[in-house]
């Protein structure tokens, strides 16, 4: 939804969405817990909500 609005760009737009988004809960899951360690399972998950925002960027320029 938040890429269907632009015309262009949007592995690059969806991508930094999806970066927002993950880093967003990466911050508030990091102080609701206290630590601000990177583990692998935290890795993993940041890198697959890029590649969500990224499809999502994809199909969100492609549909009319």
């Amino acid at each position: 939804m938040a890429v269907s609005s632009i015309k262009k760009n949007g592995i690059l737009n969806g991508g930094i969405i999806g970066f927002t988004y993950i880093f967003g809960i990466y911050i508030l899951s990091s102080i609701i817990v206290g630590s601000f360690g990177l583990s692998t399972s935290s890795i993993i998950m940041m890198i697959a909500g890029i590649l969500a925002g990224v499809i999502g960027g994809i199909v969100g320029v492609n549909l009319k």
